[in-house]
This record gives structure tokens, sequence and C-alpha cells, in this order.
């Protein structure tokens, strides 16, 4: 019955992730943007490694790819890649602090953002690098309320 719950709250917080990273913003908003599907996959990670690893990154990083008109295969492997950092470092990160978490994840988007414009620059699509702390910072700003929304949700099992 429980086990249920769980599955509808990570039906709904997919959803959720993928509705938030489709609202249109302009301007320096585009820049302030986290990727809250990235942040979605690094939680429930952190929070259920042995349920949801490195191939629920990369379904995730599908559906990334679609979302984002990007070509395919590059958040596939953006996404396994730092779904596996969160994975190998699960039994530790339960047990680190809200702050410590939001650290991990600014570093963490940090080598998300400059792994994606390597990946793009081999395409000879062009990058810009400016944006990278921006993106860091906004998505550490997320996670606090990505962090008690999982933790919530897994300490109901």
């Amino acid at each position: 019955m429980k086990e249920s719950g769980v599955g509808l709250a990570f039906i709904i917080t997919i959803l959720l992730a993928a509705v938030l990273q489709l609202v249109p913003v302009s301007g320096f908003l585009l820049l302030l943007k986290p990727n809250f599907l990235l942040l979605i996959v690094i939680g429930w990670i952190i929070f259920r490694p042995s349920q949801w690893g490195i191939g629920f990154a990369a379904c995730t990083g599908l559906l990334a790819d679609l979302i984002f008109r990007a070509p395919i295969g590059l958040h596939i492997l953006l996404f396994s890649t730092v779904g596996a950092i969160p994975l190998y470092l699960s039994g530790w990160l339960v047990y680190f602090s809200l702050i410590h978490r939001c650290l991990f994840v600014f570093i963490l988007i940090i080598f998300a953002e400059i792994m994606r414009n390597l990946l793009l620059l081999m395409w000879a699509i062009p990058a810009d690098y400016s944006y990278i702390l921006t993106i860091a910072l906004a998505s550490a700003i997320v996670w606090p309320a990505i962090d008690r929304l999982l933790l919530k949700i897994n300490r109901k099992r």
C-alpha cells in the first residue's frame, strides 16, 4: 500500500519537474532556471539508491533530450554520468545535513554544465560558459524544497 503511494509520488515529481522545465522564461530569468529534471534525478538517487540508479537517470535523460530538443544522447550521457556520482556516494549523502547536500548539488551542477558544454562542442554547437555559476547557485537555492519533499515522501514508507 505504501509502496504504491511512493510510486505515485515518483510519477508526480517527474511530471512536475518536466512541467517546470517547460515553463517559458525569457531574458535574464533564463539564466536562473535550474534543470529541474536533473535535480529530481539526483534527489531520487540520493534517497532511493537501491531502486533508482543509472538506468533511471538515462531514461530521464532521454526525456530531457526530447524536452530540450537536444541531440539524442546528450542528456542521456550527461544524466547517467552525473547520476553515477550520487549513486556512488549515496551511503554518505543521506547523512549529510541540508547545507552540505546543497553544496554537493552546487558542485554537481557545475560539473554537469561544464560536461554539457563540452559535449555540445563535440557536435560543433557553440556553448556559453558564463552562466554556469548562476545556474548552479539557482539549483542550490531550489534544492532545499526538492530535498524536503523527497525526504518527506521517503519517510512515509
